[in-house]
């Protein structure tokens, strides 16, 4: 069996498993964490019965899997642990995080929100240079980095439920033109919650550590890109600096492990 599927079967069976024993999660949201389990389990048994096809295994499923289980994991926040919030707050307010925000100019409070943006488009750009430019390319070995640094961020979930920074005061840390660009895409497509873990952050990680060897200004471009988005949450205050920190250890641990 592929590891990326293994680790997705195993990931959404635990999704399944611990649906029923978070306290206070409505019956609704129950209800739809269990079905993109289910969902996300059918994917990862029929790719695994399917013969390889380049398009389908290393360009449509993995990406699918990753998206159902960020949205499968989100169903499962019930409601806001404030012990945590404090806890991750005063992380923040010990390496000053909101003076540093307001102190940044205003060219590179642009770069950071951009570069915050450009999670999205990391992954396959990585990917392309992994294959391209890596001495062992291996879309297999990839995946199953990204999906398990990924899966590892969103089964904290359950237990360590916070909404994000931002949702916890008025206003914004800084003026960025961008920044109404990435709030409005988080408005449509994030859980609306925190991963502690940052999984956006640590799917940049990741992509750096797979592209290690390429050639060095396209390597050199994606790990500055994962600095950068890095920087971008916490400092944009998508994510607590905490947040970022653990997924640095994460990203890192399943890198050299795996």
């Amino acid at each position: 069996m592929r590891p990326w599927i293994t680790a997705s079967i195993l990931f959404f069976a635990y999704v399944a498993v611990v649906a029923p024993l978070v306290r206070g999660l409505a019956a609704r949201r129950r209800a739809l964490a269990v079905a993109g389990a289910g969902a996300g389990l059918l994917i990862s048994v029929a790719a695994q019965w399917q013969s390889h096809e380049p398009l389908l295994h290393e360009w449509l499923v993995p990406p699918a899997l990753l998206l159902i289980g960020y949205w499968s994991s989100g169903q499962l926040f019930a409601a806001p642990m404030p012990r945590a919030e404090r806890a991750l707050e005063r992380v923040d307010e010990r390496l000053a995080i909101d003076r540093i925000a307001a102190a940044t100019p205003r060219t590179a409070v642009e770069l950071l929100e951009i570069a915050y943006a450009g999670v999205y488009p990391l992954i396959p750009v990585a990917l392309v240079v992994h294959l391209l430019g890596t001495d062992a390319p291996s879309a297999e070995r990839f995946w199953t980095v990204v999906l398990v640094t990924d899966y590892v961020c969103f089964g904290f979930l359950p237990w360590v439920q916070t909404r994000p920074p931002r949702a916890r005061r008025a206003g914004d840390p800084w003026r960025s033109r961008v920044r109404r660009f990435n709030v409005g895409m988080l408005g449509r497509t994030s859980i609306q919650v925190n991963t502690f873990p940052s999984g956006h952050a640590a799917e940049a990680l990741a992509a750096a550590l797979l592209v290690i060897g390429a050639p060095w200004p396209w390597a050199a471009a994606v790990t500055i890109n994962a600095v950068l988005i890095s920087a971008g949450a916490v400092l944009g205050r998508y994510h607590y600096a905490a947040d970022a920190l653990a997924r640095w250890a994460v990203a890192l641990c399943v890198w050299a492990i795996l």
